[in-house]
């Protein structure tokens, strides 16, 4: 936490339609996309699920507002839904995150209470966004438990065996803890989500469990795996390690939304450089200079931050003990 602020700050501001269709590629295993200046999608979220997601979770969908799909929404919906092992690759902001919690519900059985779905997320920040989104399209037809908070773990340890939920959405560490005591089992398990996988296999305190839970506690060839990641490097070395060691089946498919531009059309890049001591007075002057209505902040040692104001900003500075008054 002693850390400084990050020095790239996202903010609103643009908004203009991505312009990417997705196309055959150059593989078997990896769809391409080939650009045009405007994309019309033809189909809604509806017609691209096909029947193959429960009606009550399609109207929870509509009512909140999800009826056209996103580009990676409509490339990668057909595979998801046929129930193919699938890499998403595309850009935060994409509609990953609704693509493969679609094909979660589509996969279990709401009648059965047991542990079917198992979401993996490298920040409790992040589970609790999936969380969000998988309670209201659930909307109380099955049980959605987050595995977030270490100091919630003994009494979710308790609850998740007097009545199994039928989707987790864990961090890597609290599920490490969950099944060393035994808590539940994967045996039951249809579907295994890995979001921001290039995160979660980038640390090295994560990698060995995060092994284990692809190998050893379930197998390959019993489960849906689905990974999802903004960024993959060397996403064709990715593809090979993901069949050579059994992370996924033979035949799975990298959906590689890649549109021409490149961030979502809704955010702007702000960058600013400047000395590590003066980061913090930077970056208070900036959120006071823009006033944004909200804002994530990135601090070094993989700790998010949200605010909800600039005057939240500076209470976090008082806490964090930095001799730092607003401008």
């Amino acid at each position: 936490m002693a850390a400084a602020a990050a020095s790239l700050v996202a903010l609103s501001g643009c908004s203009s339609p991505l312009s990417s269709t997705l196309r055959s590629g150059l593989s078997p295993f990896t769809l391409r996309p080939r650009h045009r200046r405007l994309r019309a999608s033809a189909a809604t979220l509806r017609e691209v699920c096909a029947g193959r997601v429960p009606e009550h979770v399609l109207q929870r969908a509509e009512e909140v507002g999800y009826v056209v799909p996103t580009e990676v929404q409509e490339q990668s919906l057909p595979v998801l839904l046929s129930g193919q092992d699938c890499i998403l690759h595309a850009q935060t902001g994409s509609g990953k995150t609704l693509a493969y919690l679609l094909s979660v519900f589509s996969a279990i059985d709401f009648g059965r209470s047991s542990v079917q779905a198992l979401v993996v997320v490298p920040t409790r920040e992040l589970g609790m966004q999936v969380t969000k989104v998988a309670r209201i399209l659930a909307a109380k037809s099955c049980t959605v438990m987050a595995l977030l908070d270490g100091g919630m773990l003994r009494r979710q340890k308790s609850w998740v065996k007097a009545e199994p939920p039928a989707i987790i959405v864990a961090t890597v560490a609290s599920l490490c803890q969950m099944i060393e005591k035994r808590a539940f089992s994967l045996q039951s398990m249809k579907l295994l989500v890995i979001d921001e996988v290039d995160f979660i296999f980038g640390s090295s305190k994560q990698v060995s469990f995060l092994r284990k839970i692809l190998t050893s506690y379930s197998a390959a060839s019993g489960r849906q795996t689905i990974f999802a990641s903004a960024s993959i490097p060397q996403h064709n070395r990715f593809v090979h390690d993901c069949v050579q060691h059994k992370w996924t089946k033979s035949d799975v498919v990298h959906v590689h939304v890649n549109p021409v531009q490149p961030m979502p059309s809704h955010l702007c890049h702000k960058y600013v450089i400047c000395s590590k001591k003066e980061r913090l007075h930077v970056l208070l002057s900036l959120l006071e200079k823009d006033a944004p209505k909200s804002g994530i902040i990135f601090v070094a040692e993989q700790v998010l931050i949200l605010v909800d104001s600039i005057y939240s900003m500076a209470s976090w500075i008082k806490i964090l003990d930095y001799n730092i008054s607003p401008a």
